[in-house]
């Protein structure tokens, strides 16, 4: 099968559509297909999220509704950054290459490994790897092993589930990345490996804006970063994750069309999909701190949920306390820990910002994070809180 391809007049014909949609009040009749059990087209989609006669509340309790039983359930995992250096120059970024106001840290493998140990006695069953993206050239290469051999002394403990975060890979760069994880007698990756790269916009012009043009920037190429879950599902992997940062592009329904047509892609070459929609937090040497708004956070994330009802959204604890507690009936994945580089302790983490990729809101222990949603009857999958003694 070919690669995805964003047709942008098509998605900008949608995005019209959906607005009049939206303005001659068909709100109300979307909502109501919805909270009957008819999947959302793309286009309902964006016009649900477009409609002032839905109220934000109702559409968080439409999906609520449609989760398919009254028990809360939802997975976990926790970010390990083996390295904050990085070539790239996005400039929402803290860690992108120019920023002098980054304190640079990368960790060994001995390091490597007793932060999975950490993670491990601490309950976690996944965990994703993150590092930079690279040139092409030695660091890039030593990067990729230093990524590979996070992930097989992760699934040597037991993890259950991995996230690899590290940018765009070519096809050779995946044999390096995946050797020695064990696949089926037909080529498949056998463990729960997951292939993470946001697109954070789909918008080309605001991606060049922010992601740059130079050919020297690893990320500047935005059809590479497009078409790098097909590489990985032709590599064998069988579960993506794409992205949008919020705060990017301010029309957000714009980027709902395109997130929702990359997502149906995925779908269609027969991969588990898991969608993130971060929002901008403050980082070091960056002049753009701010998001969307609450309101607009919330109405996304419930209309991804309602039209794209397989695949799991994830929020993590870059959102403060009281947003994870109204949107985990919705969503599939809560993430909580920090973006510095091995920063985690027996009962805590680091979070120092001068050192981290961005800003964290909820500092709080994993096993307070967790443990508030388990004592409330949740549960959570990939954590295994240890038993007192």
């Amino acid at each position: 099968m070919s690669g995805f391809r964003l047709e942008i007049a098509t998605i900008d014909a949608m995005r019209a559509s959906a607005a009049a949609r939206a303005a001659r009040g068909e709100g109300g009749a979307i909502a109501a297909r919805a909270g009957a059990g008819a999947a959302l087209d793309t286009e309902e989609a964006a016009a649900l999220l477009l409609a002032d006669d839905v109220a934000t509340d109702d559409i968080v309790a439409l999906a609520r509704r449609r989760r398919d039983d009254d028990h809360l359930r939802f997975e976990t995992f926790s970010p390990l950054y083996i390295t904050n250096e990085c070539d790239a120059e996005c400039r929402m970024c803290g860690m992108r290459r120019s920023n002098a106001d980054l304190v640079r840290e990368t960790a060994d493998a001995p390091t490597v490994e007793a932060q999975l140990d950490i993670l491990h006695r601490r309950g976690l069953r996944a965990v994703a790897i993150l590092s930079g993206e690279y040139r092409l050239g030695v660091r890039r290469q030593a990067m990729i092993e230093r990524a590979a051999a996070a992930v097989r002394a992760a699934l040597a403990r037991d993890f259950h589930h991995v996230l690899i975060n590290i940018g765009s890979l070519d096809a050779p760069e995946y044999d390096v990345l995946l050797a020695g994880v064990p696949r089926t007698s037909g080529g498949r990756i056998e463990p729960r490996l997951t292939m993470c790269t946001f697109q954070e916009t789909y918008q080309p012009e605001v991606y060049g804006r922010f992601m740059g043009t130079d050919g020297e920037n690893p990320r500047s190429d935005y059809t590479r970063r497009l078409l790098n879950f097909d590489r990985a599902r032709d590599a064998g992997m069988w579960v993506a994750n794409p992205g949008v940062l919020l705060g990017l592009n301010p029309d957000v329904a714009w980027e709902l069309l395109a997130l929702l047509a990359h997502v149906r892609h995925l779908e269609s070459r027969a991969m588990d999909v898991y969608v993130s929609v971060p929002r901008l937090r403050r980082a070091t040497g960056t002049a753009y701190p701010a998001g969307v708004g609450d309101d607009q956070l919330c109405r996304l994330v419930a209309v991804v949920a309602l039209a794209a009802p397989a695949a799991r959204v994830v929020i993590s604890t870059r959102e403060p306390a009281a947003m994870q507690r109204r949107l985990v009936p919705v969503i599939g994945v809560l993430t909580p820990g920090s973006p510095g580089v091995a920063p985690y302790t027996e009962g805590g983490a680091r979070f120092e910002l001068e050192a981290s990729q961005f800003e964290v809101l909820d500092h709080r222990p994993i096993e307070t994070i967790l443990g508030e949603y388990i004592a409330a009857g949740a549960t959570i999958d990939c954590f295994e809180p240890a038993r007192p003694s």
